[in-house]
C-alpha cells in the first residue's frame, strides 16, 4: 500500500476505539483481526448511538475509526458533533479514499493524525477505466444494437495499441491506469506537480512525459483517451473546463474517475451533444444521484455509471484489513501509512 507516512501518535501502547458506522456492516467482522491492544469503545452512526458512553469512556478513546456504506456510513456531521467529547484522540482513519465529505474546520486545525485509504480502490477504479478506452474504441453499443436487430454487419474496430493515455492526476489510481494502459501497448503520459520522475517510476517504464498542471491544454491535446484521477480540492475545482475541453481531440474520449466537481459538466454535455469530442465515460458527477433531468442520460456517446466503478464485494474489507495493519504500526509507534495533507485535502 503506497501512501506518505508522518511521525506516528503516541498510542502508549494501547488503542480505545470508537466506531462511527451502522453496526450492522458486514466488513466489520474484519476487526476480528485488530492486534492484542485494541480495546473497541463503542459502535454506531449517530450521537445518540454513543449516548450510553460514561465520560471515562469518552476521554478514554485516542483512535476513531470512520467507515460504511449507504444507510451504514459514518457523516461528517455525526463525527462532528462527537468531537468535543474526544479530549484524547489522537488519530482518526477513513475507510474512503475521498476526503471532500468528510473534512471539517475542528479536525483540519487541530492535532489529530488523518488517515484514509488511499490505494484500496485504485486497481478496480484502473479497469473501470480501460473498460471505458474499449467501449468506444470497439464500439460496443453498435454490437448490442446489431445483437438486438439480429444483423450481421462486420465493421472495423480500433485498438488501444499506440494511442495516448492522458492521466490528470499521476497518484496511486493514475498509476494503476497507467500499468494497465501499458499492458495494452497504450502510450501513457500525465499531469501532476512534480513533473519529474522517480528513479522507481523509470524503471517501471510506464509513463512516457509528466506535464505541470500549467500544461493541461498541452496534455489534453496530445491524448486520445483522457482519464480524470483527482480528488476534489480548492485547487482541483472545475480544473476541466470548457476551455480544456475545447483543447482535446475530436475523437477524443473523457474518463471522470475522480471527482464531479473537478469538471464544468455543464461544457461537458455542450460539448458532447455538439460531438466536439467522441464521448465519456463518467462514474462521478457534480450533483450524486444524477438529476433525472440531466441530458447526460439521454446521450448515445456516454457511458454513465452510478459512481460505483470501485464497488467490488470486496472494496469495505480490504480497506478495513488496511486499517487493521496501520493499527499494528500504531500500537509499535511505527510511522502510520496514507497520512493525509488535511489542508489540502487529499
Amino acid at each position: 500500500m503506497s501512501g506518505s507516512t508522518a511521525p506516528p501518535p503516541q498510542s502508549g501502547g494501547h488503542a480505545n476505539l470508537l466506531i462511527v458506522s451502522g453496526p450492522d456492516s458486514p466488513e466489520l467482522s474484519v476487526l476480528q483481526r485488530l492486534p492484542a491492544g485494541v480495546t473497541v469503545v463503542a459502535t454506531g452512526r449517530t450521537p445518540e448511538d454513543f449516548a450510553h458512553l460514561s465520560p471515562q469512556q469518552w476521554e478514554s478513546v485516542n483512535v476513531l475509526l470512520n467507515c460504511g456504506v449507504g444507510k451504514n456510513a459514518g457523516k461528517r456531521d455525526d463525527i462532528r458533533a462527537l468531537w468535543p467529547r474526544l479530549p484524547n484522540l489522537v488519530w482518526m482513519h477513513s475507510a474512503s479514499a475521498g476526503l471532500e465529505h468528510l473534512l471539517f474546520p475542528e479536525l483540519v486545525e487541530g492535532p489529530v493524525v488523518l488517515t484514509n485509504a488511499k490505494g484500496v480502490y485504485s486497481h478496480s477504479l484502473a479497469e473501470y477505466c480501460l473498460t471505458a478506452c474499449n467501449w468506444f474504441a470497439k464500439d460496443l453499443p453498435r454490437l448490442r444494437r446489431q445483437q438486438a436487430a439480429a444483423q450481421w454487419e462486420p465493421y472495423d474496430v480500433e485498438e488501444l495499441r499506440g494511442k495516448t493515455l492522458g492521466i490528470i492526476g499521476y497518484g496511486d489510481i493514475g498509476q494503476a491506469c497507467g500499468r494497465i494502459a501499458k499492458a495494452f501497448r497504450m502510450r501513457v503520459v500525465a499531469l501532476r506537480r512534480r513533473t519529474e520522475l522517480s528513479e522507481e517510476e523509470k524503471a517501471a517504464g510506464v509513463v512516457e512525459k509528466i506535464f505541470p498542471p500549467d500544461q493541461l491544454h498541452a496534455l489534453m491535446a496530445d491524448s486520445d483517451y483522457v482519464v480524470m484521477a483527482t480528488p476534489h480540492t480548492p485547487a482541483t475545482h472545475r480544473m476541466v473546463d470548457a476551455a480544456a475541453i475545447a483543447a482535446m481531440r475530436p475523437h477524443g474520449v473523457f474518463i471522470n474517475l475522480g471527482r464531479g466537481k473537478c469538471v464544468d459538466e455543464a461544457a461537458l454535455i455542450e460539448a458532447l451533444q455538439a460531438g466536439r469530442i467522441r464521448g465519456a465515460a463518467l462514474d462521478v458527477f457534480d450533483t450524486e444521484p444524477l438529476t433525472a433531468d440531466s441530458p447526460l442520460w439521454q446521450l448515445d456517446n456516454v457511458l454513465l455509471s452510478p459512481h460505483c466503478a470501485d464497488r467490488t464485494k470486496e472494496f469495505q474489507f480490504e480497506s478495513l484489513a488496511f486499517f487493521v495493519e496501520n493499527m499494528g504500526r500504531f500500537l509499535g509507534g511505527q510511522p502510520l501509512a496514507n497520512v493525509c495533507d488535511k489542508r489540502s485535502g487529499y
